[in-house]
């Protein structure tokens, strides 16, 4: 399973700006390597340094923004988050390129005769980027190559093995099957808001039903599937992000049903107000309404914030602290995963 690795964690720059002048569902996702040059590490532990290389010759040789692409994807299957969902890069070559299709390069380069190894991990980590991308990021369904947008080798032999990247394939090299009794992840990520409307929503709550919790079996994966995927992933050790990955959908068929869910319950009550629908991020701050009630109720929990409205670096920090102690991903992002845990999760 491939291993997200956010901005913070492999020691991004700020970027000098960032544009939201992109609209992916009009494209998909465009894939990159990194040269005609050998490039993949050896040992995983030199990764996170080449992505900062890459970032630091993207902004201070080429005078770019940020790194250039999306995501970034290493031999070892960890995923880095480079410019990251909903705002636009600089990699494609093009203004309409760039505009319509998300960048994910590859930490492989060479020649026709002498390239890196292509490994499953790297594979499996384009697929989980690109289910990722098309549930979070709003990507249409195009996979394609560098090359297709302008004169250029790019993606190399990568470019072999786009068919096998596309979410639910099994190509690629060899990959791990499904734990026992667990059908295969459908490389869909399940996700709300919006609404993921998806057959492998149907299938979960069938599951889910099944195990004892009580929720609509409609294929909709909305706020009532979320509340009870926050509260399975609470209960079985899981990342609590609300979303149905592969983790959480494999542990719903194989993680043991605790005396509590062996009732048919139902899903914990809504106690947090409704997601203002907006991502609360700094840089750049975020001014809105909705981060004045964040931040109040992250003041009742006695986190030091300022009541103002604005979200900047003091209430970055907090919500960073706050992701870490209820095992959210720590990326300093308010969504609707840690919205929601604000009013939910319980004290340390």
């Amino acid at each position: 399973m491939a291993t997200f690795v956010t901005r913070a964690q492999w020691g991004a720059r700020a970027p000098k700006k960032t544009s939201t002048d992109i609209d992916p569902s009009r494209g998909g996702v465009a894939v990159h390597h990194t040269g005609a040059t050998r490039f993949a590490a050896g040992a995983h532990s030199s990764c996170a340094a080449q992505v900062r290389g890459i970032q630091k010759h993207h902004m201070d040789d080429k005078g770019w923004d940020d790194v250039a692409y999306t995501y970034l994807v290493c031999v070892h299957g960890s995923i880095y988050e480079g410019r990251g969902v909903g705002l636009r890069t600089a990699a494609n070559g093009t203004n309409d390129s760039n505009h319509r299709y998300y960048a994910v390069c590859g930490l492989v380069g060479g020649t026709s005769s002498s390239y890196d190894t292509v490994t499953s991990a790297l594979i499996d980590g384009f697929r989980t980027s690109i289910a990722r991308l098309r549930s979070v990021g709003g990507a249409a369904t195009g996979i394609t190559g560098h090359r297709a947008f302008l004169a250029t080798e790019c993606p190399g032999r990568l470019g072999e093995h786009m068919a096998a990247m596309e979410p639910g394939s099994s190509g690629g090299g060899p990959t791990d099957p499904p734990p026992s009794g667990a059908p295969p992840w459908p490389g869909v990520l399940l996700h709300y808001p919006p609404v993921t409307v998806h057959s492998s929503a149907r299938t979960w709550q069938q599951q889910m039903k099944r195990r004892g919790w009580t929720l609509t079996v409609d294929g909709a994966y909305g706020e009532q599937s979320r509340r009870v995927c926050l509260a399975f992933q609470q209960e079985k050790g899981l990342t609590v992000d609300g979303v149905v990955g592969e983790k959480t959908w494999n542990a719903s068929w194989t993680a043991p049903v605790t005396a509590a869910a062996a009732s048919a319950r139902s899903a914990p009550e809504a106690s947090a107000p409704d997601w203002p629908g907006v991502l609360f991020t700094a840089p750049p701050r975020t001014v809105h309404p909705g981060v004045r009630v964040w931040q109040r109720r992250m003041r009742e929990r006695d986190w030091g914030v300022p009541v103002d409205g604005t979200y900047d670096r003091r209430s970055r920090e907090a919500c960073v602290a706050f992701q870490q102690q209820h095992g959210l991903t720590p990326d300093g992002v308010v969504g609707p995963a840690t919205w929601h845990a604000a009013w939910t999760a319980p004290s340390a």
